[in-house]
């Protein structure tokens, strides 16, 4: 927000009685306004000193400011432009190489673009390796995952896709967004990343995620989202027919329509977990009691494979994991928040199709992290970036890295 005062013509600033009027109020109004970007070239001279007496051996030179990139010719600034424009903007780097010279007329490849972003990922591994403890240290997370073709993996098919990961977890004031990469067993890796965390993870029933759950420090809570939708899709397909697939399905999703009425309750009330938990004691608690008793009286009643039977046994499969946000009320009904934050990276991989190598995939990651946790803790992104990219070169423990995590770092003359 910038300020501007529009003053009173001078000819107005005296009274009829020949009084300098004072000023009593401000008449306000806002409009938005549109500042284009600006791209110059900044011409840095170090100074170089010597005695003037002419002695050769005391000459010096100012010291180069310390970069996060050395060798790069660009300032941290656009840098930070080049890594939103790739993660919020969904720019593909071949895209942004045409409008930068469109526009601005000046040409930086993709090529050297994609080397500074993979670059600029390896500097930042600290911050992400500090986010990933802070989300094993806490007791409860969520993870998701999407599909990512990567062109040139070893031992691997152009064609083959792989799985990008979204985790989220965290404190309430300390949560973290992560993205990852992974190409080869997935039930592997969420193992290996999910190291150490003991308590509850949201999570899909996919098989990526039974071995987790075999764990008996770590409690899996399926998404209820899930299981409504294979209900939903029923309904929607037969309403029309009024047979018994549809009057079932109809049945489904009046008891999710009343579970969810009950959640949007709690959050309009802005309850605290130990509100939401007691709320969902006294009404949930008993529709889900009921409701599984009906599922398991119709469970008998209909062909095990068809889409109704099938959507039956699923729910009633995974009961415990669908029922486990009640023992919580920290805990969601739903995965719902982390497949929020995976779209970004879904909407943003439509225009990028696709990673050319695995360092670049994992730079996706690491930027897609930092973007998206910093917007999360109320950042503007590009100015966190900056920041970031500037200080990070000055780290020297790892109390340095943890001031410019997104909940710690604070905004440059606040």
């Amino acid at each position: 927000v910038r300020e501007i005062i529009i003053p009173v013509d001078d000819a107005d600033r005296r009274c009829s009685c020949g009084n300098k009027k004072k000023l009593v109020r401000y008449e306000s109004s806002h409009r938005l306004n549109y500042q284009p970007a600006v791209f110059e070239m900044l011409h840095e001279k170090r100074e170089v000193l010597a005695c003037s007496q002419g002695c050769e051996s005391n000459i010096v030179t100012a010291a180069a400011p310390k970069r996060i990139l050395p060798k790069c010719r660009v300032t941290e600034s656009l840098l930070a432009y080049i890594a939103v424009s790739k993660v919020l903007d969904r720019q593909p780097l071949y895209h942004l190489e045409k409008r930068i010279e469109e526009i601005h007329k000046w040409h930086i490849s993709r090529q050297t673009m994609s080397r500074w972003l993979i670059q600029l990922a390896d500097k930042c591994q600290p911050l992400i390796n500090c986010m990933k403890d802070v989300i094993c240290d806490y007791d409860c997370a969520s993870i998701d995952a999407t599909s990512l073709q990567v062109l040139k993996e070893p031992r691997r098919k152009a064609e083959t896709k792989s799985e990008a990961y979204c985790i989220r977890g965290g404190p309430p004031k300390q949560s973290v967004t992560l993205y990852e990469y992974n190409a080869y067993r997935q039930s592997d890796y969420v193992v290996e990343t999910l190291l150490g965390f003991k308590g509850y993870i949201h999570c899909d029933a996919s098989s990526v995620f039974n071995a987790i759950g075999e764990d008996d420090d770590i409690t899996l809570c399926y998404c209820n989202a899930h299981a409504r939708r294979k209900f939903e899709t029923i309904y929607k397909a037969t309403r029309k027919s009024k047979g018994n697939r549809s009057t079932l399905a109809k049945h489904a999703l009046k008891v999710y329509q009343a579970l969810y009425k009950i959640e949007r309750y709690a959050k309009d009330q802005q309850f605290t977990p130990e509100q939401r938990y007691d709320l969902r004691y006294e009404k949930s608690r008993p529709l889900l009691a009921e409701f599984y008793a009906w599922l398991v009286s119709k469970q008998d009643l209909v062909l095990p494979k068809s889409p109704i039977g099938t959507a039956i046994r699923y729910t009633l499969k995974h009961w415990v994991g669908l029922t486990a946000f009640l023992d919580d009320g920290r805990l969601e009904i739903d995965n719902n928040d982390t497949e929020r934050d995976i779209k970004p990276f879904v909407i943003a991989r439509k225009n990028f199709m696709f990673a050319c190598t695995p360092a670049g995939a994992d730079a996706l990651g690491v930027l897609f992290s930092l973007v998206i946790t910093a917007r999360h803790h109320g950042h503007e992104a590009h100015q966190y970036m900056t920041d970031i990219f500037m200080k990070i070169p000055l780290c020297k423990s790892w109390d340095d890295y943890e001031a410019l995590l997104p909940w710690n770092w604070k905004q440059p003359n606040s």
